[in-house]
């Protein structure tokens, strides 16, 4: 299978060079964007395993767009390298800072653009594989965590207090991002969130309840049984 490699330019040349050079390397698939708009559109669509982009743009720069990707869990863990002209120490600081893999200067050597992209994707390879999450029967567990919660949605519902609750989605929140569920995660974030805003007394209780069978809906949709989806992540994010 080959590398995707997502490069985002303002310049159309460039975007072509790039193209040219990697694709000397059977191993690499590259698709380029002209903004960082685009890029996170094909983002979403593509899931790459490196993105080479630009750091002055039109409209959204590379910083913009680092820092959209890393508040998105389903694109948190794609490492982002930087190509630029300023090659100041004060900026590479900055970037590296921000949480980019690694910065390539332009101009760049031609010769050795292959060979810097096959070192990164290298990295996050070795990176991947030593911190995978252990198998703790994930499965089962979103199973108990689905149970209680349609427990707690009685108890709730009665009247009694949304902490039991809380506790339960906030740890459900941050488990199952882990193991390839974004979806759960992200909705038993949001209804973390509308529990916080009760919690203030800033909301209905009907907002939690919604919010809550939200989750409940999605719990059941994706924690299917091994043989019809598999528990193992792809990307650790």
């Amino acid at each position: 299978m080959r590398s995707r490699i997502l490069h985002i330019d303002d310049d159309p040349a460039m975007l072509k060079i790039v193209s040219v050079v990697l694709s000397l390397d059977p191993s690499l698939e590259t698709k380029g964007c002209l903004s960082c708009e685009e890029g996170m559109q094909a983002v979403t669509e593509w899931l790459p395993d490196l993105i080479l982009s630009d750091v002055s743009m039109p409209g959204i720069g590379g910083l913009e767009l680092l820092e959209r990707l890393r508040n998105r869990t389903a694109t948190r863990g794609i490492p982002v390298v930087f190509t630029t002209s300023r090659s100041r120490q004060n900026h590479v600081a900055q970037f590296m800072s921000c949480g980019v893999s690694g910065v390539i200067f332009k101009p760049f050597n031609l010769r050795d653009l292959i060979g810097s992209v096959r070192k990164y994707l290298d990295l996050t390879a070795m990176d991947q594989e030593d911190v995978m999450p252990p198998d703790v029967d994930i499965g089962r567990r979103l199973s108990d965590d689905a149970a209680t919660l349609r427990e707690l949605r009685a108890v709730f519902a009665a009247g009694d207090s949304a902490a039991p609750m809380r506790d339960v989605v906030h740890k459900l929140a941050g488990v199952a991002g882990l193991y390839g569920y974004d979806s759960i995660s992200e909705t038993a974030a949001r209804l973390e969130r509308v529990l916080d805003a009760f919690t203030r007394g800033t909301t209905a209780s009907s907002d939690v309840v919604t919010r809550l069978d939200d989750l409940l809906e999605v719990l059941d949709r994706d924690n299917q049984p091994k043989s019809e989806q598999s528990t193992t992540p792809e990307r650790f994010e």
